[in-house]
């Protein structure tokens, strides 16, 4: 097993590992649109791939794509915060298969050190919290709650 930086010959493999951890997070949540299938076109992760302030990891089996983890570097905002340099997640996969086995915790160990390296203050996620699994998970590494995001649905059922 291989972690390295996501290059455009992952794209299409890309696509179709994002659209199965889509699918399981569709199973989970009744907010995402029938319709669709997957949050990325191959023109959006050719951009995430090809921008400096995105981080683009691919992990391989061989030759066989099995797990994915995006980010986001953030600079220090000027507000009623602390200013921090943050390195925010903004989406981890790891193929049915392979879950499980330690791939999703490499991701995030290779992610921290990178954020390390780059003299990052934080590094920071969400999940949804009908997603117990990924919130144990990210628990297990470290992570603690920041704030809660609450949702009052003004939709008749």
């Amino acid at each position: 097993m291989m972690i390295r930086t996501s290059c455009t010959s992952d794209l299409p493999a890309l696509l179709t590992l994002t659209a199965e951890t889509f699918a399981h997070h569709k199973r989970l949540s009744p907010h995402f649109h029938p319709d669709v299938t997957t949050p990325y076109t191959l023109e959006s992760l050719s951009q995430m791939i090809e921008a400096e302030q995105h981080l683009c990891l691919t992990v391989l089996d061989g030759e066989t794509l099995i797990g994915y983890l995006f980010g986001k570097w953030t600079a220090p905002a000027p507000d009623r915060f602390t200013p921090v340099r943050i390195l925010n997640i903004t989406d981890v996969g790891v193929t049915f298969s392979h879950r499980s086995s330690g791939i999703g915790r490499q991701l995030m160990q290779v992610a921290e050190e990178l954020a390390l390296e780059q003299k990052v203050d934080a590094v920071r996620l969400n999940v949804w919290t009908v997603n117990d699994r990924a919130a144990t998970f990210y628990e297990e590494l470290g992570f603690e709650p920041l704030y809660t995001n609450l949702q009052k649905s003004l939709v008749q059922k």
